[in-house]
């Protein structure tokens, strides 16, 4: 290898402040521009947007992006982190702490914020409390509400500080509402809140209320960057049942709706390719000396780009994928065979499937059981080709091979194994058909498929079967550095 270092993870990206997409691995600068016209058109109006996307999709960055990008085209903009916050009670102190940003100097923000904290309770609370310490001698807290209750005196200061707090509820509107107005100009100022769906069910539903009934105005937009299915598992959580349609719930708070649409995986995938170094290996000058016609690169690349495009996993399950056969191909010498695509298939498995990985490993399925398991696991859209036999015919190969490998895998990785998958010759045809069951794959090409590997040479790539590679997945062989 000509390095002993590999990354366990990328870094954060770096969002240059003058071309902020520069880094942009998924091609979103598109979709910025768009949802800067969206942000223009409501910026009189005064909107709620939420950017939909499921976890690992890549938000965070490409809020990260479309922020500095809103910044360089001149709008003010705002960002919360909401998941940072979630140990308290409210949000409000929090999110008005972030209007700071927009006139760091001004007085009118320690204004606001008084109001806030009147509108948060404390000021209410404090009265009462001492108001029970003047009916009852006590200090103490858990009489509160008893006394809330038995006490005329307290029930009508309470009534009176509810007043109080619907007049701050609108003296707060206002204020908010003409500190924006000076700070937007011409442009409306975007407030970004993210990791919302991260948190705990009552303090999500706490800052979508908060911004819903307190920060309805004009001259601002809020984006949340949301798992809008996870968010509205949390709202069911809040109110503790799953028969709530929280979808319709959480229409009450959103005004327009953006789905960030699935990136161009095979672009992914090649940056992980180079992110993580696997050129260093495979296309080391020593290695090609031993596999120069083997077509490697091609062979992985294919498979890692089928798999992530079967819309089984997000970036960030993709890219553990990657960072995880970088590590387990450090055990690999120059001169090993490494069969590629069923090298990354099988970490795929190891990583996110790992109690189907394990029954691989330790041969608890016959033949048939293996080939029915993965038609069931992987994506239909893998496994079906059409009429000339092209579409997805690599995978078909792959599957074949992996089967052939499977079949004269031993269980200790001594001895070779004969091989026992069963067929039966057919001379009209002049081929092999073989007695699996197929529940998807065409059963014609898959036969191919196998026929090839079972009658051609492949001694030198095959004879150990699958032992070796399952050795160096799971970490049990020193490292060649």
């Amino acid at each position: 290898m000509n390095s002993k270092y590999i990354k366990s993870r990328t870094l954060e990206i770096d969002v240059p402040e003058k071309s902020p997409f520069e880094n942009d691995k998924l091609e979103r600068e598109k979709t910025a521009t768009i949802l800067t016209d969206i942000v223009s058109f409501y910026g009189q109006s005064g909107c709620v947007m939420a950017l939909n996307g499921e976890w690992g999709a890549g938000k965070s960055t490409f809020v990260r992006m479309w922020k500095q990008s809103l910044i360089n085209n001149g709008f003010k903009t705002l960002y919360f982190n909401a998941w940072n916050s979630d140990y308290t009670d409210d949000p409000l102190l929090a999110m008005v702490s972030e209007l700071r940003e927009l006139s760091p100097n001004s007085g009118k923000i320690n204004s606001i914020a008084g109001k806030a904290g009147r509108i948060m309770g404390r000021v209410l609370i404090s009265a009462s409390k001492g108001l029970v310490k003047k009916a009852t001698g006590v200090d103490c807290d858990d009489l509160l509400n008893t006394a809330l209750d038995t006490t005329e005196e307290i029930g009508e200061e309470y009534l009176k500080k509810f007043e109080e707090q619907k007049t701050t509820v609108e003296e707060f509107k206002v204020e908010v509402e003409h500190f924006v107005a000076d700070n937007a100009t011409e442009k409306p100022v975007v407030f970004f809140v993210d990791e919302l769906d991260r948190c705990n069910p009552h303090y999500a539903v706490a800052v979508l209320e908060r911004i819903k009934h307190l920060f309805d105005i004009p001259n601002i937009i809020f984006i949340l960057a949301i798992n809008k299915k996870e968010l509205c598992n949390a709202i069911q959580g809040y109110y503790g049942s799953t028969n709530i349609n929280s979808e319709e719930y959480l229409r009450r708070f959103i005004d327009i709706e953006y789905t960030l649409t699935k990136p161009n995986m095979e672009v992914y995938c090649n940056h992980l390719y180079n992110e993580y170094g696997f050129a260093e290996f495979f296309e080391n000058e020593n290695r090609k000396r031993y596999f120069r016609g083997d077509r490697e690169v091609e062979s992985f690349k294919a498979m890692t780009i089928a798999i992530s495009n079967s819309e089984q996993v997000n970036l960030r399950q993709i890219e553990r994928v990657f960072a995880y056969a970088r590590l387990a191909l450090m055990q690999f010498k120059e001169n090993n065979f490494v069969l590629p695509n069923i090298y990354f298939l099988l970490c795929f498995w190891k990583v996110m499937n790992p109690d189907f990985y394990n029954k691989i490993r330790t041969k608890e399925l016959s033949n048939q059981e293996l080939l029915s398991h993965i038609e069931r696991i992987l994506p239909k859209k893998l496994l079906i080709t059409d009429k000339y036999q092209t579409r997805n015919r690599g995978i078909y190969y792959t599957i074949a091979s992996l089967i052939y490998c499977y079949d004269i895998t031993t269980i200790d990785g001594r001895g070779v194994r004969e091989r026992t998958i069963e067929f039966i010759r057919n001379e009209e045809k002049r081929k092999n058909e073989f007695t699996f069951t197929t529940l998807i794959l065409d059963k014609d090409l898959f036969d191919e498929a196998l026929n090839w590997y079972c009658n051609e040479n492949h001694s030198r790539e095959y004879e150990g079967g699958l032992s070796f590679i399952f050795n160096r997945i799971d970490l049990l062989e020193r490292f060649e550095i």
